[in-house]
């Protein structure tokens, strides 16, 4: 079984501290797009898809849509 593969539309940019926060606890991956950004994390379990989630509420950006991608 591949592991899960997660992908959020952020309204915006994500801003540079939070990226780099995100690097040091994440496989991530982000794009700008026409909606925001996409961020994608890579094998990781539900504590941290909440840490995550957590962390970008707390500052302030706007989760505009969440889904786990399967391989």
């Amino acid at each position: 079984m591949a592991p899960p593969r997660y992908e959020l539309t952020i309204r915006g940019p994500i801003s540079r501290t939070v990226l780099d926060l995100v690097q040091t606890r994440f496989d991530h991956m982000s794009t700008e797009g026409a909606d925001g950004t996409v961020l994608v994390v890579d094998n990781v379990d539900q504590a941290s898809v909440r840490a995550l989630l957590t962390l970008l509420w707390d500052t302030g950006h706007h989760v505009l849509a969440f889904e786990e991608k399967t391989a």
